[in-house]
């Protein structure tokens, strides 16, 4: 989870994953799994993830840990989306709106309420998505503030805004709060809307470098965010492959810290 490199996050998740067996102890079990679900996924692995998640959602299950169902049903219906199967990301999404009739605990509330954000996103209804945060900050109270909250709510907004100031604004309070909040997949996933907003402005060398500053930090890119994979698209098609490539590498020699500092000053 700190960003390791590679193959060796995995092999310290696997490890993990072997002892909470040999213990039987099911809150690791499933939680090993969830995380090797999520390093699977990052490779573009979706339909293997969904598996790891069906397997930790059954050992939960018999603990009676609804919430934690309802966090994974979540996750799972992102992957079923990537894989292009609507239905089924919607019978996840579903199961996990039944398991939040008996949840009180706001952070689970609030996290299915940031999928549904989402998902709205991507489907382009940008009201849904505003209301889907207004239900996140309701149910969240003064526990919105946190640190890695704030960042998730801010670079959604960033999405969603359509003035560049206002997006400018929430993509910095987005790298406030993650940079607070010091988690590397929370890192990553704002500089990814970073990058967002370097292509608004048609600043494509800097947007790849900013994803290969992402891909970094999480130790290897993200193909579990269809962001990237569009922002890439389009830079590619601009820049063409040679300059595509060496604002990849600039990307990789120069900090994340200075790479959003520089996207950041050029809006004003």
């Amino acid at each position: 989870m700190l960003g390791h490199d590679g193959q060796d996050a995995d092999a310290y998740l696997e490890k993990a994953l072997a002892e909470f067996r040999a213990l039987g102890e099911r809150f690791g079990i499933s939680f090993a799994l969830t995380e090797l679900a999520e390093r699977i996924a990052v490779r573009g692995d979706f339909a293997g993830a969904c598996a790891h998640y069906e397997e930790a959602i059954a050992v939960v299950t018999e603990i009676g840990a609804t919430e934690d169902v309802m966090r994974m049903r979540s996750r799972q219906a992102r992957l079923h989306w990537l894989l292009g199967d609507k239905d089924a990301a919607a019978a996840a999404i579903a199961e996990a709106q039944r398991c939040a009739e008996r949840v009180t605990w706001p952070g689970a509330l609030a996290f299915l309420a940031f999928a549904k954000a989402e998902f709205a996103r991507w489907d382009g209804d940008a009201e849904e998505a505003h209301r889907q945060l207004g239900v996140a900050a309701a149910v969240l109270g003064d526990e919105a503030e946190q640190a890695s909250l704030r960042a998730v709510t801010h670079d959604l907004l960033g999405y969603l805004a359509d003035d560049p100031g206002e997006a400018r604004a929430h993509r910095a309070a987005a790298c406030e709060a993650a940079s607070e909040a010091g988690h590397a997949p929370l890192i990553a996933q704002v500089l990814v809307g970073v990058a967002d907003l370097a292509l608004r402005r048609d600043e494509h060398e800097q947007a790849v470098r900013l994803l290969a500053a992402s891909a970094g930090v999480r130790g290897l890119p993200d193909r579990s965010h269809p962001d990237v994979a569009r922002i890439e698209q389009t830079a590619r098609r601009h820049l063409g492959d040679a300059r595509f490539a060496e604002a990849t590498r600039e990307g990789t020699r120069t900090s994340w810290s200075q790479l959003i500092e520089v996207t950041l000053a050029s809006g004003g």
